[in-house]
């Protein structure tokens, strides 16, 4: 009997054990796909970006003991600032943090993708095509250029919301419903526009006919969602508001924006179904190019997710939730399409958003396919396998493709220096870390990279040109926290930076305005004439135009 219960024993321990070397190996398999997908977007191989860099700088002065809005200025929610500040704290202040930091990011948004995936389609070979696709979209170089964007943090707290979700439908209880909610605010927190998958989640209960709706506790269900959402934006506003920062946080986070983008519409409104049909077949959206070859699978999952809530009744709660968490994924891309483009600029990180309810479409066509009664069952199989293959191929050409010339142009060697603005080693060796530097424009990233404090809040133009929304007083405290900071350089990239905030220099202004430069600005002439008293112009580097000031 000894024998036979140690062996027994010893067969479950052995069973257990393969289940925990499966799980590890998959682990390890996303891992070393989401580094690969990731190698082309490492600070050895590419420069920062300017989103980036705004971005770097702010959580940099939170590093150091400072506070978002008041002493770094910046009109996002406050989520991307403290990921970059907390991987600062872990691994320094420098551009490897932030890589490092979205890499496990989307790793994480992958496992729990690949996890989503199977537990609906329950088919290996699909489940791994789905983690593949959401890897190469998370990362298509036609989308993501740069590291540090809101939106590629914020899919793992959209894919969270979508597996906390289904497991709920699965399993209702209080906890679940309430970690809905928490993972909501979260994606709020890092990217306003990606609450889409939120919103769509009660019209998906309520279309899937989900027993959810019958059931006498919903109500208390559907409180403990809101106050998971509550408690997120609650605790978040309660410590901006500890730190005396909320005002400033809810004046850059809600109004700034829209009188930003008005100003760069030039006041031209566009009705929010017109700007829908500009992102999906406008020639100047990039999806036509890059989700067009693979649209009609993701018509065919649209067709698969009706299909599932085709039943009057469903057999058990599994399959409810199945079908719950179809129609949801049909909601969420619905909802996403009219969110992402609210101000109708069409940048192309905006539609990273799209991707987790893109891959859950994508994966139900697949089981689709390979559901086909055929008169041979190997005939339906092959197709699936081949439409597998196609996505695979239409999806990953293109970031394989980049990837491959990115590393055969850095001679397969990531371990270079890292790719800094060309004005930072002039910087570093005409400051010392106790000066200041103030940068006219949009590159806050000399700011970080040069490890240099800005003398004001305002590490960037944008907050300062827009007349609806920028004040006098605002310039006067930009004047006045230069007469203080006293900085040792100022760079003037606006050169660089486009036609929205206008040169320091006369000279140089005119030229711009004839470039199309922006003339419906705000006064900045009390800013010019500060510069021209204590500043002398020493040098250009590229197009940037580099001033040393004198007290």
């Amino acid at each position: 009997m000894t024998g036979r219960r140690e062996i027994g024993l010893l067969r479950v321990d052995r069973s257990a054990a393969r289940r925990w070397l499966l799980r590890v190996s998959v682990a390890l398999a996303l891992l070393l796909i989401v580094l690969a997908a990731s190698v082309r977007l490492t600070p050895s191989a590419i420069e920062q970006g300017r989103d980036s860099g705004i971005f770097a700088y702010t959580a940099w002065v939170i590093h150091e003991g400072g506070q978002p809005y008041r002493d770094a200025w910046d009109n996002k929610p406050p989520g991307v600032y403290y990921i970059n500040a907390l991987a600062f704290d872990l691994l320094g202040a420098n551009r490897w943090a932030i890589w490092w930091a979205e890499t496990t990011f989307i790793y994480a948004a992958t496992v729990l993708m690949f996890w989503l995936v199977g537990q609906l389609v329950r088919r290996w070979w699909i489940t791994w095509a789905a983690a593949l696709v959401f890897v190469l979209l998370a990362r298509h170089p036609e989308y993501v250029w740069d590291t540090n964007f809101t939106e590629s943090y914020a899919l793992l707290p959209q894919v969270l919301v979508f597996v906390t979700g289904y497991r709920f439908m699965r399993q209702p209880d209080c906890r679940r419903a309430f970690w809905i909610g928490l993972a909501a605010s979260a994606a709020f927190l890092i990217k306003q526009t990606t609450i889409g998958v939120a919103l769509a989640f009660v019209p998906a209960v309520l279309i899937s006919r989900h027993p959810l709706i019958r059931d006498p506790r919903r109500w208390a269900w559907l409180a403990a969602v809101m106050l998971g959402g509550l408690c997120g934006l609650g605790v978040t506003a309660l410590a901006l508001a500890a730190n005396g920062v909320l005002a400033e946080a809810f004046d850059a986070t809600f109004v700034s924006p829209g009188a930003l983008h008005r100003w760069v519409s030039r006041g031209e409104s566009t009705p929010i179904w017109d700007a829908v049909y500009q992102t999906l077949f406008s020639k100047l959206s990039v999806l036509p190019e890059t989700i067009g070859p693979v649209a009609p699978l993701v018509v065919i999952g649209l067709a698969a997710a009706v299909w599932r809530i085709s039943a009057r009744t469903y057999p058990d709660r599994a399959a409810a939730a199945d079908a719950g968490l179809a129609i949801w994924a049909v909601g969420t891309l619905i909802a996403d399409l009219l969110l992402t483009n609210l101000t109708h600029r069409a940048y192309e990180h905006y539609y990273i958003t799209l991707f987790p309810a893109l891959v859950l479409l994508i994966a139900l066509s697949l089981a689709a396919l390979a559901n086909i009664r055929l008169p041979w069952n190997w005939a339906a199989r092959l197709i699936a396998v081949g439409a597998c293959v196609y996505v695979l191929v239409a999806l990953g050409y293109r970031p394989v493709k980049k990837t491959y010339l990115k590393l055969d142009y850095m001679d397969w060697d990531l371990s270079g220096p890292v790719k800094n603005d060309l004005t930072v080693p002039y910087v570093l060796e005409h400051t010392g870390p106790e000066e200041t530097v103030f940068v006219w424009g949009l590159m806050s990233k000399i700011n970080f990279q040069a490890q240099r404090f800005s003398p004001t809040q305002y590490h960037y133009g944008y907050p300062l040109v827009v007349p609806d929304y920028t004040t006098t007083g605002q310039i006067q405290e930009v004047v006045d926290d230069l007469a203080t900071g006293q900085p040792a350089l100022i760079v003037d990239t606006t050169l660089i930076d486009g036609l929205r905030v206008p040169p320091l220099d006369p000279v140089r202004r005119q030229r711009w305005w004839k470039m199309g430069g922006r003339r419906d600005v705000t006064d900045l002439e009390p800013i010019y004439a500060f510069v021209a008293q204590q500043c002398v112009e020493v040098k250009t580097i590229w197009y940037a135009v580099i001033y040393h000031c004198a007290y």
